[in-house]
């Protein structure tokens, strides 16, 4: 397992290829640190041209080939190197994704066919976009890319700023751009002159049929856990790869594995904390380094720093992108490559396969009143009443809570981030308006809530999580931000066959009452110190929300982007309702800085890549 950079663009035409200089200049390819100066170019076969740029592995024999990036556990009876796919492609047209585990992506083409297939890994770690212009084919690793081809002229999708809005991320298939579409997690695109197909070649699910006892089925997600997780230890000696660590349950059982599986090899860890009381997780993280005798490297990240890497983060992300926690994953990745690492091991989608999203714990109380006796639903509602006028924060906890009870799911699960919708006469012009249907964001979740195979609602929100939280979220976040440093981050609790195991388990395994990580936690007797197994989550936070209540760097550049002229130029906000926002924020009301957040990365990306 060694570490791969690299962005591409294939352009295929029945017709003349379109000119595309704008590809040949490398200041406008996606930066990553030791990037390589050039752009290649290759005419691969008659209306068939490829721009790259990495370190890939490529073949092309007659104008049939392919390239590929990989990042492949040790797993038995999986395919382990990238040539062995391109030498089925060009053999015999197999494009052998279902032997493929961990990180990939590969691009195919058959020229004299014109025909171009594409296929990304089960959770997107690789992104591709796709646009067909009349005869013209454009497939690329990055939207600034897929925009340099040149074959159409840009335009924002507002849908998608909407979405944006309420999730913090464009959700795939949609894109910032229109015409432009986002190939989604577990997908093949396959691209001839008659059209394109996209299928899924494989999927979560949910039978939860393990019949096996308790005690067996803790057995059972110990040993795949352990096993899985050594599969994915990179190649190369301890010196070239580490891993992340907030100490949390997720990153401290993976370093703790890893950590304890090669006597006399000390694992690298990366942390990173805040000097703002309740968001220094470094405490944890040194339980976890101690108890597995890790090599720990720690630091600690004050507003400014934070508000210095907002620039690198505009960077490393090709649309708008609103988690602020991709900050601490930058510097993390960075104290990392400044070792001479290649590669991080990340603990991401522990929570939405375990059971550990605090949404779930409280989506169970929700439905409590939910499905409570009419009586008690309709006292919460006159209560909620009473409190209309107030804007005090325990009122505004109770109107919320009384609302969102009152939903079904997946509306109700969608209300945990839904600022927009929210706010959609307050916060959005009428133009926007005119643009965009209120429930175009929640319709998104409703769809993929009902694709999911499952047998009871914890299972379905999972996999709402699983196509969203994480391929479009957490795994954008990680990837790119890793990226920009010069890291490559593997992640072994998304691994396919893990998932597939733990979708086996029952509901309840996950979260029994309100106990979230059920069989989780039981398992993790043997692989975490009690103090991180009971401890509460929190990840890689950080003090937005401090810092905006207090005058300082970082509520400083959200001032003075958001109420700028120029912000308000857009023609998508009502001004008025950014600062009531603020206000409420800085008296205490309630906790908006995620939403300043968004709205500020929102109007950075514009600047960067719009005007």
């Amino acid at each position: 397992m060694t570490a791969l950079f690299g962005d591409f663009v294939l352009m295929m035409s029945a017709s003349a290829l379109p000119d595309a200089p704008r590809l040949d200049d490398v200041s406008r390819w996606p930066q990553w640190r030791g990037a390589p100066a050039t752009v290649q170019r290759t005419d691969l076969a008659p209306g068939l041209r490829l721009w790259t740029r990495g370190d890939f592995p490529l073949r092309n024999e007659g104008g049939v080939g392919g390239l590929g990036l990989m990042i492949a556990p040790s797993t038995p009876g999986t395919t382990q190197r990238p040539e062995d796919v391109l030498a089925g492609w060009v053999g015999s047209r197999q494009t052998g994704e279902q032997a493929l585990r961990g990180r990939y992506v590969f691009l195919l083409w058959d020229g004299p066919a014109q025909r171009a297939v594409v296929y990304t890994d089960v959770f997107r770690t690789h992104p591709v976009y796709h646009l067909r212009v009349g005869n013209t084919v454009v497939i690329a690793s990055d939207l600034r890319l897929a925009i340099a081809a040149g074959v159409i002229q840009p335009k924002v999708n507002l849908s998608s700023v909407y979405h944006y809005l309420n999730f913090s991320y464009v959700p795939a298939p949609h894109s910032a751009i229109h015409g432009i579409s986002k190939l989604p997690a577990c997908s093949l695109l396959d691209t001839r002159p008659s059209g394109e197909t996209i299928r899924r070649y494989w999927d979560a699910t949910y039978p939860a049929d393990n019949r096996a006892s308790e005690d067996d089925r803790v057995n059972q997600l110990h040993d795949t856990i352990v096993k899985t997780v050594q599969h994915y230890r990179p190649q190369g000696g301890t010196g070239a790869w580490g891993t992340f660590l907030s100490g949390g349950t997720d990153s401290s059982s993976i370093s703790g594995i890893l950590g304890r599986q090669v006597a006399g090899e000390k694992v690298a860890s990366y942390s990173i904390g805040f000097a703002e009381e309740g968001y220094d997780e470094l405490g944890y993280s040194q339980i976890a380094s101690s108890y597995f005798g890790l090599d720990p490297h720690e630091r600690r990240v004050g507003e400014e720093e934070s508000v210095a890497a907002i620039s690198e983060l505009v960077q490393a992300y090709d649309e708008p992108f609103g988690n602020s926690s991709g900050i601490p994953t930058f510097y993390c990745a960075d104290l990392a490559a400044r070792d001479g690492r290649g590669i991080l091991v990340a603990g991401d989608g522990g929570d939405e396969i375990y059971g550990g999203n605090e949404r779930y714990r409280k989506d169970q109380i929700f439905e409590m009143f939910h499905t409570a006796p009419a009586i008690v639903r309709a006292l919460g509602h006159g209560v909620a009443g009473l409190l209309k006028v107030s804007d005090a924060r325990l009122a505004n906890r109770v109107k919320n809570f009384v609302h969102r009870g009152s939903l079904p799911n997946p509306d109700r699960f969608y209300s945990d981030d839904s600022f927009a919708s929210d706010c959609y006469e307050e916060l959005l012009s009428p133009a926007f308006r005119q643009a965009v249907g209120i429930n175009e964001s929640l319709q998104v979740q409703r769809d993929i809530y009902a694709q999911a195979q499952a047998d009871c609602t914890i299972h379905r929100l999972m996999y709402l999580d699983l196509k969203m939280t994480i391929a479009d979220n957490d795994v954008t976040k990680v990837v790119r931000a890793a990226k920009r440093a010069g890291i490559a981050p593997v992640f072994p609790y998304l691994d396919r066959d893990l998932v597939d195991f733990t979708g086996h388990l029952p509901g309840t395994d996950k979260v029994n009452g309100t106990a979230k990580r059920y069989l989780f936690k039981k398992a993790a007797v043997r692989l975490l110190p009690e103090d991180i197994i009971k401890k509460k989550k929190q990840g890689f936070g950080l003090p937005v929300s401090v810092w905006l209540r207090r005058k300082g760097p970082m509520h400083d550049l959200v001032g003075d982007v958001l109420l700028s002229d120029r912000t308000a130029a857009r023609g998508y906000f009502n001004r008025d309702h950014i600062q009531h926002l603020w206000r409420r924020h800085e008296r205490g009301a309630w906790d908006h800085a995620s939403e300043l957040y968004m709205l500020l990365m929102l109007e950075l990306w514009h600047r960067a890549y719009v005007d």
